[in-house]
């Protein structure tokens, strides 16, 4: 109904108005619209409800629960220590606080400081910043970050060919190549002082490479199960080179513990063997104690002869 105006005449008491009746018909006319709009037609309610397309308050205190779907609204000062929504969508623009801690905008959530969260959960893929994908597997939990610091996967981490781990300095810290290699561009430190290597049916090996070009490399190589050995090689307290069975090099005397050897717990033998340093030339062969004999025998007629060849 349009608001309906009392006629008042063009004079006082001309006759031309509406009389007391009419005019009151109108007021209450007037009144029962008003207390429709805003209450059920017999008190005014709480809330207010209009058909006009627009309604400004100037600086209103609004409590209680907003409902109902706003299309488009600019809310210019937002004032609330809490901020209670089911759905909330922004379909352009952006939100950001007075520091500038923390936006969100074109889909993209920045935050220069601390984002604490009970947990994330996600209908699909987790993106990165370059859209790296973490998640959206079946498991239960994916990845997990214990409050000591470590990270737990629950799967193989696979990184794309040529991708980087580390904030260094050099162009790539860890380079892995497409066979599966990874390749140090610096030392590698092991903190934890163990380090197992283990293999896929072959023994395994370390290959340790000279100076020039990694021209040559020697092995280090672990015995065949065959052997069922779990030793321990312990290596020299001192500076030297290590010598193997194959090598033609030279054991100080000083490294044979004789003192320390076990007894023949019998009379020596013509067949016992013996070490001789051929020639005294630094060539090492093995003789036995019969050849003791027949030096002997050659010299007892020259006293001296056998002298000199004992030494």
């Amino acid at each position: 109904m349009a608001n309906q105006i009392l006629a008042l005449g063009t004079t006082a008491d001309d006759g031309t108005g509406d009389n007391l009746r009419v005019g009151g018909d109108k007021i209450n006319d007037n009144f029962l619209e008003l207390y429709t709009a805003l209450g059920d037609g017999d008190a005014i309610s709480s809330g207010i409800s209009a058909s006009a397309t627009v309604i400004s308050l100037v600086a209103p205190n609004i409590s209680g629960t907003v409902a109902g779907t706003q299309t488009a609204a600019t809310i210019t000062t937002l004032n609330s220590t809490t901020v209670n929504a089911g759905t909330a969508t922004i379909a352009a623009g952006s939100i950001t606080d007075s520091s500038g801690a923390i936006s969100f905008g074109n889909e993209n959530l920045t935050t220069t400081g601390t984002l604490g969260v009970g947990a994330i959960t996600t209908t699909g893929a987790f993106k990165g910043a370059d859209g790296y994908t973490i998640g959206n597997a079946s498991v239960a939990a994916v990845m997990t970050l214990a409050s000591s610091g470590i990270v737990t996967f629950a799967d193989d981490i696979l990184i794309k060919d040529g991708g980087t781990i580390g904030n260094a300095t050099t162009a790539a810290a860890i380079q892995i190549e497409a066979d599966g290699d990874i390749v140090l561009s610096d030392d590698l430190y092991i903190s934890g002082g163990l380090l197992d290597l283990k293999n896929e049916g072959s023994v395994s090996q370390i290959k340790l490479y000279c100076e020039s070009s990694n021209a040559h490399a020697q092995t280090l190589q672990s015995a065949p199960h065959s052997a069922a050995s779990s030793s321990v090689c312990v290596l020299p307290t001192a500076s030297g080179t290590l010598i193997g069975t194959g090598d033609t090099g030279t054991l100080p005397l000083v490294a044979i513990d004789i003192d320390g050897g076990t007894d023949i717990g019998a009379d020596l033998a013509t067949t016992d063997l013996i070490i001789v340093d051929d020639g005294a030339g630094g060539t090492n062969r093995k003789a036995a104690l019969s050849r003791v004999i027949t030096l002997a025998q050659a010299n007892l007629d020259d006293p001296v002869a056998l002298a000199l060849a004992l030494g």
